[in-house]
């Protein structure tokens, strides 16, 4: 069969989990609990709906550079198709510096897309806090930076309580401990949204980054928490999107969650999975190979 002329493309990021054992007692993604994340050393995912991913593998996070795989750089990898630790000589965590900072503003894969006349965006509801804090006390995540870049919007609060946007947390357990009053979601009500969202767009983006604090505090029951909202939040994605002519990209920049046994990230490759009309694309090997296949399944490259 052949690939349809133009796909829409979702990125499910997953921030800090790797390919670990398979020993659910040190690895909580070895879990039977949650099969479409149980990507391990000797297994691999399954969706109830959608079957099998096309490919499943741990990809390359440490790209050359000697150290533990960080945030900052390995989501600049992720969202440019950039080697972003090479470029600095380190692994770099927390929020991108100066010289990502450039990366992002010149080789964004939103900022890409869009340029092509691709309709980008990034699902991620943006709260109150940063729309009033002024530019310089913003601090910027890989992501925003990527977003910033292209020139399209953020979605706010409104967008959320519509229906057009998800909490990074998808239920709104986080935002609700910060105080916010926001009504409580399902992971499936959060997932739908994802989908439906995803297939009016070429590109969507949507960010979960509790998982890498989970992995740091060694916290099972967070960990179980939030692999338990993903896998719900993932199964209504996979059902919801037409995988004729969509690409569903789950993929993390660097091991963490997966070991329990220690606080930092782990030298493991990381999680990388996709559902979908994948005729004629390349998986990666690394975390810049992703941003090629982006712009080879929207036609773009």
């Amino acid at each position: 069969m052949n690939p349809p002329a133009r796909r829409s493309v979702l990125l499910f990021f997953i921030d800090g989990i790797g390919v670990g054992l398979d020993d659910p007692a040190v690895n909580p993604l070895a879990s039977d609990d949650r099969p479409v994340l149980r990507l391990t050393r000797g297994a691999s995912p399954r969706s109830s709906s959608a079957g099998a991913p096309a490919f499943a593998a741990g990809i390359d996070a440490s790209l050359g550079v000697p150290g533990l795989p960080q945030s900052a750089t390995g989501q600049t990898a992720i969202l440019t198709g950039v080697n972003a630790p090479a470029a600095l000589g380190r692994h770099v965590s927390g929020f991108p510096g100066p010289t990502l900072q450039r990366i992002l503003r010149e080789h964004s894969l939103l900022k890409t897309l869009t340029e092509a006349g691709r309709h980008a965006t990034f699902l991620n509801a943006f709260g109150p806090r940063f729309f009033d804090a002024a530019e310089p006390r913003r601090r910027l995540s890989a992501t925003t930076l990527a977003t910033l870049a292209s020139g399209t919007p953020f979605r706010d609060w409104a967008d959320l309580t519509a229906g057009r946007a998800v909490a990074h947390d998808l239920t709104h357990w986080r935002m609700r401990d910060y105080g916010f009053d926001l009504a409580a979601r399902t992971p499936e009500e959060a997932g739908a949204i994802i989908a439906r969202e995803t297939m009016k767009c070429d590109f969507a983006l949507f960010e979960y980054f509790e998982t890498d604090r989970a992995g740091h505090a060694r916290d099972r029951s967070a960990a179980v928490r939030c692999l338990s909202d993903l896998s719900a939040a993932l199964e209504a994605v996979l059902a919801g999107v037409d995988l004729r002519d969509t690409v569903v990209l789950v993929a993390s920049d660097h091991g963490n969650l997966e070991d329990e046994r220690v606080k930092t990230h782990t030298l493991n490759p990381a999680f990388f999975a996709a559902w979908g009309a994948l005729d004629g694309l390349t998986p990666p090997e690394s975390l810049t190979g992703i941003a090629p296949l982006v712009l080879r399944a929207t036609s773009v490259a």
